[in-house]
């Protein structure tokens, strides 16, 4: 958590001398012009245009730390555009470059990098897909004894490139935008019609290169209306843009080329997604209440660099970064309110630590609460919190089952099992360096040992318990779920035949990871209590297993919906991803609907307690919080997990709260 006083200038540099404090003004000043852009927006900055005025800078730098520990108390609110992260050709594209990957046929490269930025690029290295630099002629081909497969990337390429990627012998995947290839449609069929081409756009954008290609002799380039108005023109002409192009400075070149040219043909070729991000962006930096603007992306995007241009032409001072260590937080404080936006290839647990960087900026905690955070958040990318939340359910369903006191060895045996399990699946993800993961699983990276550590005790002391309780059908049981959770990420199948089977491990099966999740809590939370200690019939055991099986299947996509693009960079098809989030959304609704349902027929029907009418509430607390989620935007994988597994540790306070009840 970055903590702005410890980032200041110690007191007696601040404070105890002149030249101190002049030589912290003069680098604010310095990193404030670097970030509002231009001499003019710096000298309306000092005059106070943006709510602060020159002397904000001084007043930063002249205060004691304890000073502005206390204008610390004061909370930031940072508004996030809802357009930011993954724009649809980038999903395609990383999705087609990772499956080819998992399949292991064979190596899987990139020609150039598939997107701009850099910690996506870090997670598909980390998956074996290498980027491939050079003309096609120089790369290794089926002579070589080095074939493969390249993903041709996002932005797409000359169709000559691809013609000598062929001829090489490298099979040829198209991760072309469809909007870039839409374009590229528009510019062949008015080529071959005779008309001239003109691309508004970045001459050196890969982009732009593959659009000239389809464009025959008669292209022209342009990327300003300067341009436009000095470019030789050829009529019938056609205009069309690079589709990640400033929508504004489109309209101001089509204006331009309208007033000389009688045939002109405009096509708007900038993608809906671009469009709605720079629109967004405008309406960030135009907010009155919003004092300055951070874009996060890599530094060699194209449309991220242009969200920045657009802010700082608003006139918002406007911090370009890369990943939260970019932040400064000495040139960041005192703004009160924050617009923040990411590129359209940007990682969302990219931009949310950004977010969570910006709050700690702003809004120090006191030390009690700093802790109470940090351990919350261990204690859910732990496991601990869903291991506790499996005693809950556990504990829950004994009553259903009609079982008053479960034994404590069961109870504990949900706590090592669901502990264990997800740990030891959880380590095998990603191999590529800590600052290029997710925050969970960059979490077990940095802890790997004592978690496997503890995952190796805690399965063998639960196995241990049931065989010295002498339960040997439980203890089966246990030992058959501990060795399928293990079995899910092992491969399964060699290597050797991986081009016959797509599938060689439990794991690549497509939404198979909360199935068998589901399955793993129904055995060890269900089953294994109602053989061991009886309990009430059939129908409460279906309606008990039922509970368990739905609730958690809930508990399981609602954590993978927060985190969709991690789990695509890591190679998971899970439900979200395959679905898309607004389908699982209504999938999971109904499903909790079912569960409702369910509930309140065992109890109706006397097949379960009374407390299956309390137990209403775990399924009503799951569809408030997804139809919700998007009001908790910090530390997004955090608070999935305390709302996922909050819905089972309910239950178990509902079920102790009915149980005093009834002994009361």
């Amino acid at each position: 958590m970055l903590q702005p006083w410890t980032l200041l200038p110690s007191p007696p540099a601040v404070a105890g001398h002149a030249a101190g404090a002049a030589a912290v003004q003069r680098q604010h000043r310095r990193r404030l012009r670097g970030a509002i852009g231009d001499d003019t927006n710096f000298r309306r900055w000092r005059q106070g245009v943006f709510g602060f005025g020159a002397g904000g800078v001084h007043r930063l730098t002249a205060h004691r730390p304890a000073a502005i520990l206390r204008r610390g108390g004061r909370s930031v609110e940072v508004k996030l555009a809802r357009t930011a992260g993954f724009c649809m050709g980038v999903r395609l594209a990383m999705d087609k470059a990772l499956a080819l990957a998992a399949q292991g046929r064979g190596p899987v490269y990139t020609l150039g990098p598939l997107i701009h930025n850099p910690q996506a690029i870090g997670m598909l290295e980390a998956h074996g897909v290498r980027e491939l630099k050079g003309a096609p002629d120089a790369l290794p081909g089926a002579d070589s004894g080095r074939p493969g497969t390249v993903v041709i990337r996002a932005h797409g390429v000359p169709e000559q490139v691809k013609d000598q990627l062929r001829a090489r012998g490298l099979e040829v995947v198209d991760g072309t935008c469809p909007h870039v290839l839409a374009a590229q449609r528009h510019i062949a069929r008015h080529a071959a019609e005779g008309y001239t081409i003109v691309i508004a756009g970045d001459k050196d954008h890969a982009e732009v290169e593959g659009l000239r290609s389809h464009a025959g002799g008669r292209c022209i380039v342009v990327s300003t209306v300067e341009e436009a108005q000095a470019a030789e023109v050829v009529e019938p002409a056609c205009l069309v843009a690079q589709t990640t192009f400033n929508e504004e400075t489109y309209e101001l070149i089509a204006a331009a080329l309208r007033r000389r040219l009688a045939r002109l043909e405009v096509v708007q070729t900038i993608c809906r997604a671009t469009r709605d991000r720079q629109e967004e962006t405008l309406r960030l930096a135009h907010d009155p209440e919003v004092e300055a603007m951070v874009v996060v992306g890599g530094l060699h995007s194209a449309n991220t660099r242009r969200l920045a241009e657009l802010s700082r032409a608003a006139g918002k001072p406007t911090f370009h970064v890369e990943t939260a260590a970019d932040l400064d937080p000495q040139a960041l404080w005192g703004f009160r309110v924050v617009g923040l936006t990411a590129g359209a290839s940007t990682p969302n647990w990219v931009t949310h630590a950004v977010l969570q960087a910006l709050e700690d900026i702003h809004r120090p905690a006191p030390l009690a609460q700093a802790l109470g955070w940090r351990a919350l958040a261990a204690l859910t990318r732990s496991n601990v919190f869903s291991a506790a939340a499996a005693v809950a359910l556990t504990y829950a369903a004994a009553q259903l089952l009609g079982i008053r006191d479960p034994s404590p060895v069961f109870l504990l045996s949900a706590f090592c099992y669901v502990f264990a399990v997800t740990t030891l699946n959880r380590l095998a993800l990603g191999d590529a360096p800590e600052r290029l993961l997710p925050p969970r699983v960059a979490f077990y990276h940095r802890h790997a040992r004592p978690l496997a550590a503890a995952s190796a005790l805690f399965a063998l002391g639960s196995l241990s318990s049931l065989v010295l309780m002498g339960n040997w059908l439980a203890t089966a049981l246990m030992a058959l779920g501990y060795a399928l959770g293990v079995a899910y990420a092992v491969r399964l199948v060699p290597a050797r035949l991986s081009r016959l089977v797509r599938f060689a491990r439990l794991k690549d099966l497509p939404a198979s990871k909360d199935l068998f999740v589901a399955l793993g809590y129904l055995v060890v939370c269900v089953l294994v209590p109602w053989l061991s200690q009886g309990g009430r019939g059939r129908p409460a055991l279906a309606i008990a297993a039922a509970f368990a099986f739905i609730l958690t299947f809930l508990k399981a996509n609602v954590v993978d919906m927060g985190d969709m693009e991690q789990d695509r960079l890591l190679g998971r098809e899970t439900l979200p991803i395959l679905l898309g989030s607004a389908r699982t959304r209504r999938l999971l609704t109904a499903l909790a609907v079912v569960l409702a349902i369910v509930l309140a027929a065992g109890a109706a029907l006397g097949w379960t307690p009374s407390l299956a009418w309390l137990l209403l509430a775990c399924p009503a607390s799951l569809i408030v919080y997804l139809w919700h989620r998007h009001d908790f935007p910090t530390a997004p994988d955090v608070v999935a997990a305390l709302a996922a597994d909050g819905a089972m540790l309910l239950a178990g306070l509902l079920a102790l709260g009915w149980r005093a009840l009834a002994l009361g």
